[in-house]
């Protein structure tokens, strides 16, 4: 399992990404403070330069494990269940790109915000309907490309549609999809899951892709989640994936990036005999 941290170009002051700025800028320091692979927040990835960013990548001995998408919701509304079919569109062709960017590392795509709300559609029929089409479209996309895609799981406050992990198991088996499983994030599960290590355990294999942070979006021991919990129920379902951390850069970003992998690593220990690979 690896640990990877979460940069931005574009992050804003109260957005859970760890290392802010340009990938010239953050890649180094993310080598620098033990990370292994990197999960990138790009608003859309025609406006970054590939070649460069895989340069970079390479340069630091950095994997890219994963790309977060909610940045073209926030700009653009872009959202796989929306009403209007150009919405869609162009959700599905921002999708594509960020699969283009992953293409050599395997990596995962995030379809966090981007899954959109009810309120974007007729009704929530219509939502789902919209959503399943969508999802079917990138399935074969993300075959084309050999990447994953991960469906998140978000909390209730944040999301109308499969906000906790039975029911993403539930539309999951009911679809069998792929490339697209289910991404889990320890924040949402602490809201919406009463045991955590049984929802994991329940979610099995479908597993794709962990957001990793404390119960109050800071840096893992900062708050009373119980970790070895969560680890222990990702190693009982064999996953393999990365942790990434979707934290709050507080009290500053190196900071809450050193011990956060300090900590985790220290957990890992006892529950895996090792710390991450």
């Amino acid at each position: 399992m690896i640990i990877a941290a979460t940069g931005s170009l574009q992050a804003g002051p109260n957005a859970p990404i760890v290392y802010r700025g340009s990938y010239e800028e953050i890649l180094p320091q993310m080598r620098e403070d033990g990370y292994r692979g990197a999960e990138l927040h790009i608003r859309d990835s025609r406006e970054i330069d590939r070649e460069k960013l895989w340069d970079d990548l390479k340069k630091n001995r950095l994997t890219l494990t994963s790309i977060g998408t909610g940045a073209a919701y926030g700009a653009w509304h872009w959202n796989i269940g929306d009403r209007d079919p150009e919405v869609r569109k162009n959700a599905l062709a921002c999708l594509r790109e960020h699969m283009i960017t992953a293409a050599p590392y395997h990596g995962l795509i995030i379809i966090g915000s981007m899954q959109g709300r009810f309120g974007d559609a007729e009704s929530p029929e219509a939502f789902a309907a919209n959503v399943e089409e969508s999802l079917y479209s990138l399935d074969r996309m993300a075959e084309e490309y050999d990447v994953q895609v991960g469906y998140e799981i978000m909390n209730h406050y944040e999301s109308d549609f499969l906000f906790n992990i039975r029911d993403g198991v539930r539309f999951m088996k009911e679809h069998g999809f792929k490339r697209i499983g289910l991404h889990i994030d320890t924040v949402h599960m602490n809201i919406d899951e009463s045991d955590l290590g049984h929802a994991i355990r329940q979610a099995g294999s479908l597993v794709r892709h962990v957001h990793i942070a404390d119960n109050d979006r800071y840096y893992p021991g900062h708050g009373h989640m119980n970790f070895r919990e969560i680890l222990q129920g990702l190693k009982d379902i064999g996953y393999d994936g990365a942790l990434a951390l979707e934290t709050f850069y507080l009290p500053e970003s190196r900071i809450c990036a050193r011990r956060s992998l300090a900590y985790l690593n220290f957990i890992m220990e006892e529950v895996y005999g090792g710390a991450q690979k």
